[in-house]
Formats: C-alpha cells, structure tokens, sequence
C-alpha cells in the first residue's frame, strides 16, 4: 500500500476533518453510517507535524456488474482538506496514490461523485453518468389501474425488507448496466444513511415481485428506486404513489436511468424533466477492463495510441482485435502515436456515454481518428450506463 495509507487508529481524527471539511453536523446516526464507509474502505490520508491528518479520503472496493461482466470498482470517497492545507497538493497526490493502488490490486475502473468535473478530469476520470428528475404537481398526477388483483403492496421500512428485495436489485437495470452489486455491509449502510427512506413492496403469492423506495416530507413525495419483474408488478406500485395524491403537494422521481420517459405517459405536458450530471469513472487498468469487457461483435486488428497522464502502465500504442468475441490486446510500446486518444475519452465511448465518432464530431478528437473510431464503436455496449448509488 502507499506511503500515504491511513490505520484504522486514524478513523476519529480523518472523521473529525471530514466533520470540518464538508461543515457536517456530528450525530450519532451520521457517526454510524461514517464508520461503516471507513470500516470497508481504504483510508487515505497526510499528517502535518503536529500528527494531525490535514488531506484526506477513502477508497471504498465494490463488485459492479458491467453489462454482465464482472467487475472491481472501487469509489472515491470523502476527499478533504483542512483550510491550511488547501491548494498544497494534498489532495492530488492523494488521488495519484490511490490510483497507483487500484492498479496494483487489479481494480478495474473506479466511480467518483465530484466537486468539480474539471478538477477530477485531471486524474482521468470522466462524466459517464447522467439522472433524470421528473417533477409533477399532485393535481396532475395520472390515473393508474393495476392490472393484477393479485398483488398487494406492503409499507415497510428498507432494514426489514432486504433480503425480499436484493435479488430484484441485483436483476435489475439499476446493478446490470455498470452499477453496484450491494454487499450486504452496504445494504445495511442505505438503512443507516437514509433513515427517513420508506420502501413499498409489491407481493405476489408472497413472493416479492417489486418494490419503490421513497421518502416523504412536507412538501414532496419523493421517489428514489422503482424496480420491478413485470408491468404489472410496476402499475401496482405506481399506483401506490398515486393514492397519495391528496397529501403531498408534490411528486418526484430521481431516476438513476439517464432516459427520458414520460413518452409511457398518456399525457406528459405536466411533467417536468430536467437531466443532470451524476458521476464520473475512470479506466484504472486498460488491458484487465478490455479482456473483461462485453464486446459487441469481432473486428479486425487495429492499432492506437493511449495517453494517461497517471497511470503509466495504460499509456503507450496498443493492437486490438476480437474474434469470437474474445478481446485479445497487446501494448506493443510504451510511446504514442500522433493523435492518440486519452483515458478520458476511451471511457465516455466504452461505457456508451458518447461514442468515439460523436466526440470527433464535436471537435473533441481529431478527425484523424476517425477510421480507429469507427472500428473501436463497433463492439462498445449498447445499453446506457446506470448508477443507483452514492458515495
């Protein structure tokens, strides 16, 4: 591990900079779900010499299923600086050195949520998440009718409905198209974090066959995860929120897919939809994530070039080519060639955020490219990346 790993007799003090760092307010529910992130992440941290921790965070190692292939990611977490420190260079080498160590411990991508997108761009990280928020006032709230008497609905709180409703996660869009496949620690922090979350789960000869998280409070209802086996498993729930009608002025939906839907509305003037900037990745170790990756189709050989400003080990000219789709890749040399691409830019295309032959359009790659892009589009996946979770 790094010079800059913190021991787990360094939890209050990192605690106590995150306490000041983010202007957080101590509690007991918040020391709670804090130590459960330290307890499973690798800490990270610099002393000055008073042997106070002035630059923190936390690499927090995860399973995620990528498309049906799985993955290790690991999050970024709790990136802090005490105010004396700030601007120094704490947090960059930080970063530089947990990244070091996910390449060491063969990780293969890494998920950060950031402060600015700028800031984390410098150590290759990119946007490749989006959510949709829809926005609905309680008067214009659709006219659901389940189709199945069978079911009923259950309120319930998250912590006693888990084991029901992990497998439906996991089977779901919100863990197979890139997002996390929850451990149970990590189910257990959601209870923790998100006190005030309800869950509502349809059952159909007592076997749950979907469920909504939400939270209410005075103003809004506001829903968080909708996942169901059927449509009519997920019309049960709907309706659910739509009996609520009468006692929120107001009724949200922060929906992890990035697609708009209210085109499934009879009528969707009243909704409003605002899409949103989520969370960023990062490819930590280029030839584990290509050989892992679920390619589309076979192509012929091509050869390019990669620039990672990092991870040294990624930068260089490799040769691709898939045959029953199995990638084989080689780094045939550690120098690049004219218009290579960067890490950034091979993973907004490979996580199907924006292609190779759209970001020449735009003028972020040169048209140089243009033939490497085309070839390397063909076997990215289809679906859109999706992420539930925040951390």
């Amino acid at each position: 591990m790094s010079e800059f790993t913190l021991k787990s007799s360094d939890r209050e003090t990192l605690y106590q900079l995150y306490l000041y760092a983010f202007n957080a307010k101590d509690s007991a529910q918040r020391q709670s779900f804090w130590q459960d992130r330290f307890n499973h992440s690798i800490p990270y941290g610099i002393k000055d010499d008073q042997d106070q921790i002035i630059n923190g965070l936390m690499s927090i190692p995860f399973n995620i299923n990528f498309f049906g292939a799985p993955m290790k990611m690991n999050g970024i977490s709790d990136v802090m600086s005490a105010p004396e420190a700030s601007g120094k260079g704490g947090a960059s080498n930080l970063m530089k050195a947990s990244l070091q160590d996910m390449y060491k411990n063969q990780v293969d991508v890494s998920y950060l949520a950031p402060f600015s997108f700028e800031y984390y761009r410098r150590f290759g990280y990119e946007q490749v998440f989006n959510h949709t928020t829809y926005t609905i006032e309680s008067d214009k709230l659709p006219r659901i009718k389940a189709s199945d008497s069978e079911i009923t609905v259950v309120r319930s709180s998250l912590a006693k409905q888990i084991n029901h409703i992990k497998e439906l996660f996991n089977q779901s869009e919100l863990s197979q198209q890139a997002g996390l496949v929850r451990d149970e620690w990590w189910w257990e922090y959601l209870t923790k974090k998100y006190p005030n979350r309800e869950i509502a789960v349809a059952f159909k000869a007592n076997i749950a066959v979907g469920y909504l998280l939400y939270e209410r409070s005075v103003d809004a209802f506001t829903i968080y995860e909708v996942v169901s086996k059927n449509a009519s498993a997920r019309q049960s729930l709907w309706q659910f929120v739509t009996k609520h009608g009468t006692s929120y002025p107001t009724f949200r939906y922060e929906s992890a897919n990035p697609t708009n839907q209210v085109d499934l509305l009879a009528n969707p003037y009243p909704v409003q939809v605002e899409s949103h900037p989520y969370m960023m990745a990062r490819i930590v170790n280029f030839k584990q994530f290509m050989e892992k990756y679920p390619v589309t189709k076979d192509i012929e050989e091509i050869t390019f070039s990669i620039t990672d400003d990092v991870i040294k080990e990624n930068q260089g000219t490799w040769t691709l080519s898939v045959s029953g789709k199995q990638v084989h890749l080689n780094k045939i040399s550690d120098e690049t060639l004219a218009n290579s691409l960067t890490i950034q830019q091979l993973a907004k295309s490979l996580f199907n955020f924006r292609s190779l032959t759209s970001q020449i359009k735009f003028g972020a790659i040169n048209e140089a490219n243009q033939k490497i892009a085309e070839q390397l589009d063909q076997i990215v996946v289809t679906d859109q990346p999706i992420l539930a979770d925040y951390f």
